[in-house]
């Protein structure tokens, strides 16, 4: 037990979910050390002069990054970083980034990565909330955690890593200078497997951030049931992509999952489409990690983006944190050759739960069949009773990972029901025993008395030629209560108006129930999205709400 994490703040008996480990590689000693066994083994084992982090032009290798962890570490205990305490980690994606997280979590902290994009306001609330004692920094992003720092009520030092060459006007500690003085030697503290390893705030975007937290083998379990059985990763693999490393499927994409294989990660900083393109080519990419819209935004910006550049490297897609449509999956695999794993998961389980395995045969209408390791079921909202196959239902889940939230007792009683988690969406069990997503709990329509999932027409609009991005949420109407409203991105040059807007009803009409067409439809420049690239739907419903 960390004695710097307050017991209160955890969930109790009666709200937590039941963790289960059906396979072999999920049962863990009582003690481990994450950051050792992603860094420390392969050194041991004789891989330390194996590509563990590829950045720009950089390469740094297993052993050269178990020195600056451990440096790091020493340097973090020399300034009274003890087990169980906060460390807020803030960049974008570097190297220094992932060097962070695993000298707090070697010395039995606990990492809280932070997306870049926050203001002083969200990081006030965050650290304040995670009680956390010290914070790391990128320069570029000192600014706002300078704004912030007298609001803070438990930050004792702040370390920044100069690398903009501005020199900010600051009294902090430099993250080359404690590297430099501290020792290269570090033996991993004694941490039990389940001690808190890393913490993670949701994107907020029904209220305000709830923290989450997991525990070291749960980070392995991600790599030892998603990654192991799905991606069949070999240290011979190079991960990239576009994910914050804050996201969830950024830190295993990026992090967990090339370092617990030995393989390489190769980080983009401020990714675009032609930057991650680059990479492919230059750091020979095999696995890609990104988002639905990153996928659109490479064929849209770079539709002749395997001629151009050499991605032969390529052999598997992972996407997340928004539903693959068949249509982005049969474009980018025409394109690319390759296939595009859409997954289920969220910040509260830490990884994906739901997929295809990337050599079986993969059906893109469908998310997939529950993760090795995994239970799923679908259960009806109202009586908590498993419907049957073919029924649309509340997604329940159960594994090595759950629900757990940092001081939300509100919140932690929603989401567990005897024992399994309930991540808030709907989904139908096909009789094939695949998982269909039909929406998250929060985006189902209910019109004149009919239930309508958001994403199900989302998916069809976006099958038009005319039609680049979409979203699709319930407008208040007096007379059905709510009616569907489609918001539409055009693609380049393309004349909006009333013919297409009936060219996109009549599509919606002809391919799904007639009831589920959008009544009204809105060409706008873009969509609100999160820092992680989800879609703000929320947004633009409170938005109609004030319209009317």
């Amino acid at each position: 037990m960390q004695e710097n994490i307050p017991q209160g703040y955890l969930p109790d008996q009666d709200t937590t979910p039941d963790f289960v480990h059906p396979l072999p590689e999920l049962h863990y000693p009582h003690q481990i050390n994450v950051a050792a066994e992603l860094v420390d083994t392969h050194v041991d084992e004789g891989r330390g002069e194996n590509v563990a982090i590829k950045f720009e032009e950089m390469e740094l290798t297993y052993a050269e990054l178990e020195d600056r962890v451990n440096r790091l570490g020493n340097a973090l205990r020399e300034l009274g970083v003890e087990s169980g305490d906060r460390v807020l980690v803030r960049f974008s994606n570097r190297p220094e980034a992932i060097i962070s997280c695993l000298a707090v979590q070697k010395i039995g902290g606990v990492a809280l990565p932070s997306m870049k994009l926050l203001r002083a306001k969200e990081l006030t609330y965050i650290i304040n909330d995670a009680e956390a004692t010290a914070a790391i920094v990128y320069d570029k992003l000192f600014d706002e955690l300078d704004a912030a720092l007298n609001d803070l009520e438990t930050l004792e030092e702040v370390i920044v890593v100069d690398r903009d060459g501005t020199g900010h006007d600051h009294d902090h500690r430099d993250f080359d200078d404690l590297l430099e003085a501290a020792s290269p030697d570090l033996e991993p503290h004694e941490t039990e497997r389940d001690d808190l390893a890393l913490m993670l705030y949701t994107s907020g975007t029904t209220g305000r951030p709830k923290g989450t937290f997991h525990t070291h083998r749960q980070l392995l379990a991600t790599a030892d049931s998603y990654a192991r059985y799905c991606l069949e990763p070999t240290e011979d693999d190079v991960f990239g992509g576009n994910p914050p490393l804050p996201f969830a499927y950024g830190y295993g994409g990026l992090v967990t999952f090339p370092l617990r294989f030995g393989a390489s990660t190769a980080l983009v900083e401020d990714a675009t489409p032609e930057s991650l393109l680059e990479a492919v080519e230059s750091h020979g990419i095999t696995v890609f990690c990104s988002i639905p819209t990153g996928y659109n935004q490479i064929l849209a910006k770079h539709p002749d983006g395997p001629e151009q550049y050499d991605v032969s490297s390529l052999r598997v897609g992972m996407s997340a944190g928004e539903p693959l449509t068949p249509t982005t999956f049969e474009e980018f695999q025409d394109e690319y050759g390759i296939p595009l794993l859409d997954g289920i998961g969220t910040t509260e389980m830490l990884h994906i739960f739901v997929s295809h395995r990337h050599d079986g045969q993969i059906d893109p209408s469908a998310t997939g069949f529950p993760v090795p390791g995994y239970e799923a079921k679908i259960v009806d909202p109202d009586t908590e009773e498993e419907v049957p196959r073919g029924t649309p239902g509340l997604l329940a889940v159960r594994g090595p990972t759950g629900m757990t939230y940092w001081n939300r007792p509100d919140k932690q009683q929603e989401v567990v029901l005897d024992g399994w988690s309930l991540p808030g969406d709907i989904f139908v069990q096909r009789e094939d025993g695949r998982f269909e997503y039909k929406s998250r709990r929060d985006d189902l329509i209910i019109s004149s008395g009919y239930n309508i999932p958001g994403p199900e027409v989302e998916t069809v609009l976006e099958g038009h030629e005319s039609v680049a991005e979409v979203a699709v949420v319930g407008v208040p109407d007096e007379e059905r209560g709510q009616i569907v409203k489609a918001f539409v991105v055009g693609t380049p040059d393309v004349e909006t108006g009333d013919g297409l807007v009936e060219e996109l009803q009549n599509l919606v009409k002809n391919t799904l129930a007639p009831y589920k067409y959008p009544r009204e439809v809105e060409f706008v420049e873009t969509l609100p999205r999160t820092e992680t690239g989800k879609i703000r739907r929320t947004e633009l419903r409170e938005r109609e709400r004030q319209v009317v």
